[in-house]
């Protein structure tokens, strides 16, 4: 087993990054964000897709829809939509700072609840993850002429490398992910990074979300990796990334006495959350041009309190979020 890792790593090192990167998958560079696709039933074919770089996902402001179109619905057919396994995950190697850093999806099991993050770990393990996701654009070269539907930014490969002579570079997407250990990225990273649809998903009218965690190399243990957002797949296929999804915002109590109102609320993890007032539902304006009173505290679901002091025999609050 060690000797079929030194000679991974030393394969990868021996091609240079236009050798690796030509034909199929031609605009992948490191930093991008690979989405990728295969049946879990053990069907023919995977789906390997460039979604770009992932300071399109971190840069994005809260609560951006990002429509992931850098494949179609004719190339995921080839593959599946029901009972479909899909992640997506991205890596720096040695020369993108901080080194080795990943960027890897976890499956959520409640639709609107988010996962317990991926925990960072050394550079060294997370370098050994690294290097095994890098295995998958080289494979994408050797498959160029295995569907003509492949594009420069879609390459629909066969599921399995494995003594399969078409692979004279890399290996596909599910021989990299399962390896001689079944699963992780060939057992070195830290948890399964798939979500599987179920069998009857293009009829259930409800999508599937795998939340998105940046894992910067660290020294210390049991540091939480960083909440990007969330890929959701829909029934239809389609996917979109959500960047810094925000709580709805929430005022759970109001008391007031004499002058003096006492809110308690909460807000959420990401953007900005406004106090708006008025003593007046009669005009109908919408809460969003309500007068604002204040910025409230985020970065955190716990419940805050903030008082106002009105003369107001009336007044009506709501919180904004943006």
């Amino acid at each position: 087993m060690l000797n079929k890792k030194t000679g991974l790593i030393a394969l990868l090192a021996g091609f240079a990054a236009s050798e690796i990167m030509a034909g199929t998958l031609s605009s992948f560079a490191v930093g991008d964000v690979l989405v990728c696709f295969r049946n879990s039933g053990g069907g023919a074919n995977d789906l390997v897709v460039d979604a770009g770089q992932i300071s399109t996902f971190t840069g994005a402001a809260a609560n951006t829809r990002i429509p992931i179109t850098q494949y179609t619905g004719s190339q995921l057919a080839l593959v599946a939509t029901n009972n479909v396994s899909w992640s997506a995950f991205g890596w720096y190697d040695s020369t993108v700072s901080p080194n080795w850093t990943l960027f890897v999806t976890e499956a959520r099991t409640t639709l609107n609840d988010q996962t317990a993050p991926w925990l960072e770990a050394n550079q060294s393990a997370q370098e050994k993850t690294a290097v095994r996701m890098a295995t998958i654009p080289p494979g994408t070269v050797a498959e160029a002429n295995y569907s003509g539907l492949s594009t420069a930014t879609a390459v629909i490969e066969q599921d399995s490398s494995t003594d399969n002579p078409n692979y004279t570079e890399g290996v596909s997407y599910h021989d990299a992910l399962t390896g001689s250990y079944g699963g992780n990225f060939d057992g070195y990273f830290q948890g399964n990074p798939e979500n599987t649809t179920p069998d009857n998903f293009d009829t259930l009218g409800t999508v599937v979300r795998s939340d998105f965690y940046k894992l910067t190399p660290t020294s210390s243990y049991g540091v939480s990796g960083t909440w990007l957002g969330y890929f959701e797949l829909s029934t239809n296929g389609a996917m979109t990334y959500v960047a810094y999804p925000s709580t709805t915002p929430v005022i759970t109590s109001i008391s007031r006495s004499g002058n003096t109102t006492t809110l308690s609320y909460t807000t959420g993890l990401y953007g900005t959350y406004t106090l708006r007032r008025t003593n007046s539902l009669a005009s109908g304006t919408a809460m969003i041009n309500w007068p604002a009173i204040t910025t409230l505290t985020s970065g955190d679901t716990a419940t805050h309190t903030i008082t106002d002091t009105t003369t107001d025999n009336v007044r009506f609050y709501t919180i904004t979020a943006q």
